[in-house]
């Protein structure tokens, strides 16, 4: 991953120049003539894409816009000035509020000061807060993806064969997720067969060792472990391993629909790096309970990809905190 966290776009660049030519020629062929038939898709495909995609989508329909009044084969869009201005004007607006929808979504995820061998990143987590730590070790896989009223998806997991574990492979692994993560209806398990098909394409002899996290607007917590390690939960006075039932690597398990809930009584939950079993001493177990009784995720995080001993730090690095819960 690079230096900044990649926010995901709904619609790719392919799907929404096809869509705009698709709108164009049904238009044509159903002689629908208002600028609202001519413009709305083509809006609605490019609000949906990153800034570039959606001025070159509006520059598009523009476009096939000029050619139907132009070249009248089928009948097309209006020529009077009222309506080609009403057109250019709205497809003058996408880019600029797909610009307005990529900046509300990187302020959601924002870089915060740390450490150079680290780049942190802290969102909002329901009604809490979370940050991700990301080391940029080989094989790292590490997406954010915020959701609506403070909804929050991760993904953290460590791409394992030599051909997976490529940058262009984790990064498709990263973009994959993002996308399942803001379609609707997408659950854990959902997003996890789409991995799934992914790895089992690109390396077969490969995995994926990850876990995945869900955020909900009012806090609560569903986990999705595939081979990733546990989640450690500290609720205050302590910590501990939180149990969760591991369903085997993507790309070499069979998909399983079973999630977890958070366990009672946390206040906090973290994903730590895999650390070297031969460097397990009681330094080692010490290290995610002094750092998670930290105040702020974002220190937590950051603690939690020290190495024992020192030598170059290891992520990804998962903080979540969550609210207390109500008697």
């Amino acid at each position: 991953m690079g230096g900044t966290m990649r926010i995901g776009a709904l619609v790719s660049t392919r799907a929404a120049l096809a869509g705009a030519t698709g709108n164009a020629l049904v238009m044509g062929v159903a002689e629908v003539s208002t600028p609202l038939g001519w413009v709305l898709l083509p809006g609605l495909l490019g609000v949906s894409s990153r800034p570039r995609v959606a001025a070159l989508v509006s520059a598009w329909a523009a476009v096939l816009l000029a050619a139907s009044v132009v070249v009248p084969v089928v009948p097309g869009h209006r020529a009077e000035p009222w309506a080609l201005g009403a057109s250019v004007a709205s497809l003058a607006a996408v880019p600029l509020l797909a610009w307005t929808r990529r900046r509300r979504e990187e302020r959601a995820v924002a870089r915060v000061p740390a450490p150079r061998d680290v780049a942190v990143f802290a969102m909002p987590a329901g009604t809490e807060r979370a940050a991700l730590a990301v080391c940029r070790t080989p094989g790292e896989v590490a997406a954010a993806v915020p959701l609506r009223r403070g909804g929050l998806r991760v993904l953290v997991g460590v791409a394992h064969g030599a051909t997976l574990a490529r940058p262009e492979h984790t990064r498709a692994l990263e973009s994959t997720f993002h996308t399942e993560s803001r379609r609707g209806g997408r659950s854990l398990p959902r997003i996890a067969d789409a991995l799934d098909r992914l790895v089992r394409e690109v390396s077969p002899g490969g995995y994926l060792a990850a876990t995945l996290v869900e955020v909900s607007g009012d806090g609560s917590v569903t986990l999705l472990r595939r081979g990733g390690p546990d989640v450690t939960v500290h609720d205050g006075d302590g910590t501990r391993p939180g149990g969760l039932p591991d369903a085997g690597p993507i790309g070499l398990a069979e998909v399983t629909t079973s999630v977890a809930r958070a366990p009672a009584g946390a206040r906090r939950l973290a994903i730590t790096p895999p650390v070297d079993r031969s460097a397990h001493t009681a330094g080692s177990r010490r290290l995610p309970d002094e750092a998670l009784r930290l105040s702020r995720p974002v220190d937590a995080v950051v603690a939690l990809t020290r190495r024992p001993g020192g030598g170059r730090r290891t992520g990804p690095a998962l903080v979540v905190d969550l609210p207390p819960e109500r008697p």
